[in-house]
């Protein structure tokens, strides 16, 4: 392996041995806690467009790469970290090795690194722009850089171009606003729908005119306040009184913005498959990649009411419309790599749109 830094925007460095490809990136160095399955879709999953995963558990790539688990067709992250990269898997799923699979996707990473530490450092000082690179490079030039990038975290890079219908043979019918979610998402709704995915511009009238019941305005990466995402927020409001609505991770900001509400960027984020979140009373695990979060004050006068909070920090994770039939959840209510708590959350929502309560 060739030798390189982890560097950050406040020229902080961290040594550690590169693998993958040779795809130096800047992203928006995160820390992600959870246990040590899940990587694949982690790194593959849309929502984490534009960062750089650092992996607190301490061993990575124990049971190699497998398609059954990607969440989309490309390497989503800048960049990952790790303490231990495994280079010999279990033979389980018969799986090749991450190293190979980062280098083939054109993606980089670093091992070798005091995860721990930079773990610390995250909590400290909170999320920072940063940047892999190999050894030699001229790291004050790389922190001059890192210090005016604009991170690559576009939803329209990662959202469908086109309308796509998928009939799984069911009774009802919702539209998803697709802000980039992944394939787990997608397989979870098709137990229980047929799915209309859209892009993040499609037209309120190109959903009433479609046949759904109700939408949903899925998981996505960067900022919801984004300019780009203005025109999904006109489709939600315009479509607001007239079909239930479910706003998951980023969608969740979406519907509660178009409503009236505001969100501000959080200190370190929520970022693993371990947040525990209170729903009526009882604890459940959430898997989360949020960066920001929902301001308590602002929700009375959008009509929003909270439901969910979370249980490390009371960060508002859930909320209802007052009058309307709108719900929002800032984690993937199926699980994706967790444990699947939360997926009643779906069955809840077929219970609105066929006239129900939830």
């Amino acid at each position: 392996m060739t030798g390189g830094y982890l560097v950050l925007e406040d020229g902080t460095t961290f040594e550690g041995q590169l693998f993958g490809a040779e795809a130096e990136k800047a992203g928006e160095v995160v820390f992600l806690t959870g246990g040590v399955d899940g990587y694949q879709e982690i790194i593959t999953d849309p929502s984490n467009k534009g960062k750089i995963i650092v992996f607190t558990y301490p061993l990575i790539g124990n049971y190699g790469v497998a398609d059954e688990f990607n969440e989309s067709d490309k390497v989503q992250v800048s960049g990952i970290v790790v303490r231990e990269l495994c280079i010999e898997p279990s033979h389980y799923y018969n799986g090749t090795l991450l190293g190979d699979f980062m280098a083939e996707k054109g993606a980089i990473g670093i091992s070798g690194v005091d995860t721990r530490e930079l773990t610390l450092k995250i909590r400290k000082d909170g999320v920072m722009k940063g940047k892999i690179v190999k050894e030699g490079t001229d790291i004050k030039a790389v922190v001059k850089e890192l210090k005016g990038e604009k991170i690559d975290d576009s939803v329209k890079d990662v959202s469908p171009k086109d309308i796509i219908r998928v009939d799984s043979g069911r009774d009802l019918t919702v539209a998803v606003i697709d802000c980039g979610a992944g394939c787990g998402f997608f397989e979870a709704l098709g137990k229980m729908f047929n799915v209309i995915r859209c892009p993040y511009n499609v037209r309120a009238d190109e959903i009433l005119g479609s046949g759904a019941k109700g939408v949903i305005v899925s998981s996505g990466p960067g900022c919801p306040a984004a300019d780009e995402l203005f025109i999904t927020m006109d489709t939600i409001r315009a479509l607001s009184d007239k079909l239930p609505i479910m706003g998951v991770a980023l969608g969740s900001e979406l519907v509660a913005m178009a409503m009236g509400a505001k969100v501000e960027k959080m200190k370190i984020g929520h970022h693993g498959s371990n947040q525990p979140v209170k729903i009526s009373g009882r604890i459940c695990m959430t898997s989360q990649s949020q960066g920001y979060c929902l301001v308590p004050d602002s929700m009375e006068a959008a009509g929003l009411e909270v439901t969910q909070t979370n249980l490390n920090d009371n960060v508002i994770e859930g909320f209802k419309h007052s009058i309307l039939p709108i719900y929002g959840y800032e984690y993937r209510p199926e699980g994706g790599t967790g444990q699947g708590d939360t997926v009643f959350l779906y069955d809840d929502f077929l219970n609105v749109i066929k006239g129900g309560s939830q």
